[in-house]
């Protein structure tokens, strides 16, 4: 239990300097390069624990905006430019989640109710597993095209000059008042959050760009596996399919906080399973 409260404990100033750190060598020629490292500047002196560590590496696989729900609730501060990509992949994930809690569920309740054995429950759970993954895929393909390519002239594009200095740099560049490019990076040094929004809207370029084809894939696949791979274990029990269902009522209450959705998911699953019991029956 002490365990499980230090890891959920808020990071403190030295942690979330050190994790900023990390997560801009993700953005590495970018200004949101700068932008975190002024940030972490701000926050002082640096300190690695355990936490930052697989935090920092979480985010080298998965990227930065899948882990921003985390990342609040530790009480990271610096990193409101990534909601609006976190928005959009959690949308997607929430949706892929959705399809495959409901299916698994009435299997479940299907399986059971026509009294089969628990190894056909696994059989037909890995055929969802597999099959539905693969029709997800498919039409995760089909819904989110690859991105154009860009022509090459056979020049590398380089960053300008005024990225050598940083963010001061970038803002002068905008045509910004020294002074006032002073102030907006004051101010991000005195309050993270509170000095964010200003300077993205005197510096366009800190807003990442939209999730890429992958990243968008990957929160489909990410949703649909969610839900379904623990039942692989827990429909080879005699009374698995409860467990299975119960597994998915518990994501579902922390993916949506949405009493609507649980209640749907029970009742279908009940309803499911009495009429397999009467055709059972019959």
């Amino acid at each position: 239990m002490r365990l499980l409260q230090n890891l959920l404990a808020p990071l403190s100033r030295p942690e979330q300097a050190h994790l900023l750190r990390a997560l801009s060598d993700l953005e590495s020629g970018s200004p949101r390069q700068w932008l975190l490292l002024e940030i972490a500047a701000a926050l002082g002196s640096a300190q690695h624990s355990r936490r930052t560590r697989l935090l920092a590496r979480l985010a080298g696989w998965l990227g930065i905006a899948p882990l921003l729900p985390v990342l609040n609730s530790l009480q990271q501060v610096g990193l409101d430019i990534y909601r609006d990509q976190a928005r959009m992949q959690g949308q997607i994930l929430r949706q892929g989640f959705d399809d495959a809690a409901l299916l698994l569920a009435c299997l479940s309740a299907l399986m059971a109710g026509f009294d089969l054995l628990p190894a056909s429950s696994q059989f037909a759970a890995w055929l969802l597993l597999l099959l539905g993954g693969a029709i997800k895929l498919w039409r995760a393909r089909r819904h989110y095209p690859p991105a154009p390519t860009t022509a090459v002239t056979g020049e590398e594009v380089l960053p300008g000059a005024e990225a050598a200095l940083g963010l001061h740099g970038l803002l002068m560049s905008k045509d910004i008042a020294t002074r006032q490019a002073s102030e907006l990076l004051a101010e991000l040094a005195r309050d993270p959050q509170a000095g964010l929004p200003p300077l993205v809207a005197a510096l366009p370029e800190l807003t990442p760009p939209a999730p890429s084809q992958r990243e968008l894939r990957r929160a489909t696949l990410t949703g649909w596996l969610l839900p379904i791979v623990p039942a692989l274990w827990l429909n080879g029990w005699n009374w698995g399919w409860l467990l299975s269902i119960g597994w998915v009522l518990g994501l579902a209450w922390l993916l949506h906080r949405n009493r609507k959705f649980l209640l749907l998911i029970a009742g279908i699953s009940a309803l499911t399973w009495l009429l397999a019991c009467l055709a059972h029956l019959l």
